[in-house]
């Protein structure tokens, strides 16, 4: 058996190289083969990927370390190329949402046990085309639009060194929440729901698709979304003022009854395909990457790709 690593070193304000000279080391002390590729900067997972993708056979077991924003580069590239190839991951990210619901180790020993007993299981994700740019993806945990992606966007401006001192847990979200709030924009969605009538929403603050409970280091805003549930939640938060938001907070980081305390303004509904159509500016967020777009017609679904229960 051959390990083929991919890694980011810079994930988790250096979190990755971490975690990556943790597993060379564990490697070389059991005389385990094994190549290892480190990414300088984006998109690098595809061309490694492209790169290996000829030689890849049964004896390799591939290994991604880094956020959940690696762990999707690097599904997305082989779903590009049509393969089903299981990976394992090994979190080493800021928030680590995805394996946080997954209940993935980050104990080397432990990871490559779990790895070599070959549990695969079948992972359901969300998979979306934004038709006006051509563009294709998937999310592990998220996609959204609005006050969620420009979180993303001020936590990537945020400093690495700044999370790493103070860790991303709950309360670090509340700046850079409070800050997307005071600076946001409110934009009008048209949404389909399961080929239903289309929903015209507007005054939105956030229309998301929600594959599990968690965004942004344990904050489990959907509580009800699970992963591989054989479908995803579909999310409208609108008509949200100051006091509404500072309200909401608490229940939102402790309690998870926002949706019942608020349901004029919170609002999901569940879904297995569903369509957005925003005629303004506007980012989006995949799994904390954030994205932007003048114009929005976008169709999404739930697929499945296999993945070791490491």
């Amino acid at each position: 058996m051959e390990y083929i690593i991919i890694a980011n070193p810079h994930s988790g304000a250096g979190m990755g190289m971490k975690q990556f000279n943790l597993l060379i080391q564990y490697f070389n002390d059991h005389s385990l083969s094994y190549s290892s590729h480190l990414t300088h900067y984006a998109g690098e997972v595809y061309q490694i990927i492209k790169k290996i993708l000829p030689a890849l056979n049964a004896n390799h077991r591939i290994i991604i370390i880094g956020g959940d924003g690696t762990l999707n580069e690097a599904i997305a590239t082989f779903i590009k190329f049509q393969k089903s190839i299981p990976i394992s991951y090994l979190p080493a990210g800021t928030g680590n949402d995805f394996s946080r619901e997954m209940n993935f180790t980050h104990d080397i020993p432990t990871f490559i046990e779990r790895l070599n007993n070959e549990m695969i299981s079948t992972l359901e994700l969300i998979s979306y085309n934004e038709k006006l740019s051509h563009t294709c993806g998937i999310a592990l945990n998220s996609l959204g639009f609005g006050i969620d992606a420009a979180i993303c966007q001020l936590n990537t401006l945020k400093s690495k060194k700044q999370k790493s001192k103070l860790g991303l847990n709950k309360l670090s979200y509340l700046t850079p929440i409070i800050n997307a709030f005071k600076n946001h924009k409110e934009f009008q969605a048209s949404i389909q729901i399961n080929n239903e009538p289309v929903q015209v929403s507007d005054k939105n603050l956030l229309v998301g698709l929600f594959n599990h409970s968690y965004f942004g280091g344990g904050i489990r805003f959907v509580p009800t979304a699970k992963q591989n549930s054989h479908n995803f939640e579909v999310v409208v938060a609108r008509d949200v003022t100051t006091p509404t938001i500072l309200k909401a907070f608490p229940f939102i980081l402790w309690n998870k009854q926002h949706f019942e305390r608020f349901p004029k303004h919170l609002i999901k509904q569940t879904a297995t395909t569903a369509s957005i159509k925003i005629e303004q500016p506007i980012l989006m967020q995949t799994d904390g990457e954030f994205y932007s777009f003048e114009e929005v017609e976008l169709d999404a679904k739930l697929i499945t790709y296999p993945i070791y229960l490491t």
